[in-house]
């Protein structure tokens, strides 16, 4: 395959046959160099099989292409490249493959089981054509609820049970984020917000913007509010302290950055005088102000207990909660227990002894008064422990 281009066609020459194709402008670029990949170890085979005709050109949006354009390869072929170059550069040559590839077509089908009042969902998926898949060879990939191809079946068909079994699973909690995962949840950081404006407000923002998110995480970073372990980023005790104290806190919502920006989309369209908006800001700002420093943080001694789930780590004390530091752990201690708040004393005794003495004034549900003790059970929930009765003299 030869190819000869200008400035908006491209010339190529395959067997007998000449194309002409009218390209883009940052295109142009690119299609030279993914045609030398044809020599490429890895990725000639692929190159060989992709038909000129079928590239992508619109890859790339010539209009969003600013100050940071893509990692691109150039047309000189690799030499003398250590192991660790070599990924890199496979990775780069790769994705651009890829991004000039034809899409990945799969056939998905959802078959509903119904069984008295139970409803199950089956999914499967069969890849028909494999697209960019086919560069790194990932022809197979399905959902997590996804299986492969279904069995033939037909609507409102009865179906004999053969087998049933109740299986008891548990949720694992979220990864810990990495810089990467961390700058998608602040760019989407409105899907969490339930009011449907606010949401809709927010769909453009997020937190932050491109060009001061990174920023924001690295202030988190000198504050000494989080800390780097490997890939993965973990809240130091200082930032666990924060946390705590502004998380059910009116700063710490993220609608209020979705209603800001639903009120100046109002102020751009005429609905609201920006004066209203000003005095509104400035209740908040007292509310919040207020608010914090209402609050007071507690923090335990940095030894005062050692975790006994996982006998590892310490558990730091709250406001309202004891928790260990390692989040893989999970263990919460919350100091409000049936109505009754309790002490670092009280706490610290459960930690270390397994259980605390006799603590008066739990409410039940009805509203009555009974004394306890409280104890771990084997999943290291705080249970109660009550008193064995004295029988009555005869």
């Amino acid at each position: 395959m030869e190819v000869s281009h200008s400035q908006y066609y491209m010339t190529a020459v395959i067997g007998r046959n000449q194309l002409k194709i009218r390209l883009f402008p940052y295109f142009n670029r690119l299609i030279q160099p993914l045609i030398n990949l044809k020599n490429d170890a890895r990725f000639g085979s692929y190159v060989a099989s992709m038909d000129v005709r079928t590239l992508n050109p619109r890859s790339v949006d010539d209009k969003k292409v600013t100050d940071h354009h893509a990692l691109l390869i150039t047309g000189n072929a690799p030499k003398d490249l250590s192991a660790d170059e070599q990924i890199i550069y496979e990775m780069i040559a790769g994705r651009m493959l890829e991004a000039f590839s034809k899409k990945c077509i799969k056939d998905a089908t959802t078959i509903v089981f119904v069984c008295d009042d139970a409803v199950f969902v089956s999914k499967g998926a069969v890849i028909k054509q494999a697209g960019w898949r086919a560069v790194f060879g990932e022809t197979d990939e399905t959902d997590d609820d996804e299986t492969g191809a279904l069995p033939e079946i037909s609507k409102d068909e009865t179906l004999p049970i053969l087998q049933s079994e109740i299986l008891e699973k548990q949720t694992k909690p979220k990864p810990l984020h990495t810089e990467a995962s961390l700058l998608g949840a602040m760019e989407s950081a409105g899907k969490e917000v339930e009011n449907e404006a606010e949401r809709e407000a927010m769909k453009e923002s997020g937190i932050g913007t491109p060009a001061t998110r990174a920023a924001i995480i690295e202030t988190l970073f000198a504050r000494d509010y989080i800390r780097r372990e490997k890939k993965s980023l973990v809240p130091t005790e200082k930032g666990l302290s924060v946390y705590e104290t502004v998380k059910d806190k009116r700063i710490a919502d993220v609608a209020m950055t979705g209603s800001w920006e639903n009120t100046l989309s109002q102020i751009e369209r005429g609905e609201m005088q920006p004066e209203t908006f000003g005095k509104a800001i400035e209740i908040y700002t007292r509310q919040i102000t207020v608010e914090l420093l209402e609050q007071k943080i507690a923090v335990a001694d940095e030894n005062t207990c050692l975790c006994p789930k996982c006998k590892t780590s310490q558990v730091r004390f709250y406001s309202k909660v004891a928790k260990c530091t390692d989040m893989n752990c999970g263990l919460v201690v919350f100091r409000n227990k049936s109505e009754k708040q309790l002490s670092d004393k009280q706490i610290t005794d459960l930690l270390t002894k397994g259980k605390t003495g006799i603590i008066k004034g739990f409410k039940s549900r009805n509203g009555k008064s009974f004394d306890a003790a409280l104890k771990f059970d084997d999943d290291f929930q705080v249970v109660f422990d009550f008193p064995e009765r004295k029988e009555k003299k005869q």
